[in-house]
């Protein structure tokens, strides 16, 4: 795999991942339709969204154009070792646990700091909700899957391995 490839499909996962939050932006869009006059705002927000799936589409079907303008030119001779499958899955498993840590981190921090704040309250004890409790758990599974894919990629490897193949890849 060239180092344009592997931009390339960082491109197209970007792409799907702008897509999933152009879709996941529609309830709200949708909400100003109902509006009884047509309001600038109405315009803007379709315009945004046309404009994102039109992105969307242009990564989608042109990742090597993209990779090849975010790429620096290399002056030195390219490297003929190319990364294979088994090490593109490692990188690729390691590269989702940054991402999954990235998002649980801030979440980590606003829940602890929020239950530090609830225990120097004076006026009695903080009677937490469930959807709390339940995100507060969800928060400590993403850490615990974040570290799991940063730091156990190899083991996580072998078993994708074992389910695609039906036996463990014993190469490191």
């Amino acid at each position: 795999m060239s180092r344009e490839d592997v931009v390339a499909v960082a491109v197209r996962l970007f792409a799907i991942f702008l897509l999933v939050t152009i879709v996941r932006s529609f309830p709200s869009a949708m909400a100003l339709i109902g509006q009884v006059e047509l309001k600038p705002s109405l315009v803007l927000v379709g315009t945004v969204l046309a404009a994102g799936v039109a992105l969307c589409a242009f990564l989608w079907f042109f990742p090597l154009t993209v990779a090849r303008k975010l790429l620096p030119a290399m002056r030195e001779p390219r490297s003929e070792s190319a990364m294979n499958g088994s090490v593109a899955l490692s990188v690729g498993l390691t590269l989702l646990g940054v991402w999954v840590l990235s998002h649980a981190l801030p979440d980590a921090i606003y829940w602890l700091t929020l239950l530090l704040l609830s225990r120097q309250i004076d006026a009695g004890h903080v009677e937490w909700q469930h959807e709390q409790i339940a995100n507060m758990i969800a928060t400590a599974g993403q850490l615990a899957l974040a570290l799991w894919l940063i730091f156990g990629s190899s083991g996580i490897k072998r078993v994708i391995l074992r389910f695609r193949h039906g036996q463990a890849d014993m190469t490191p």
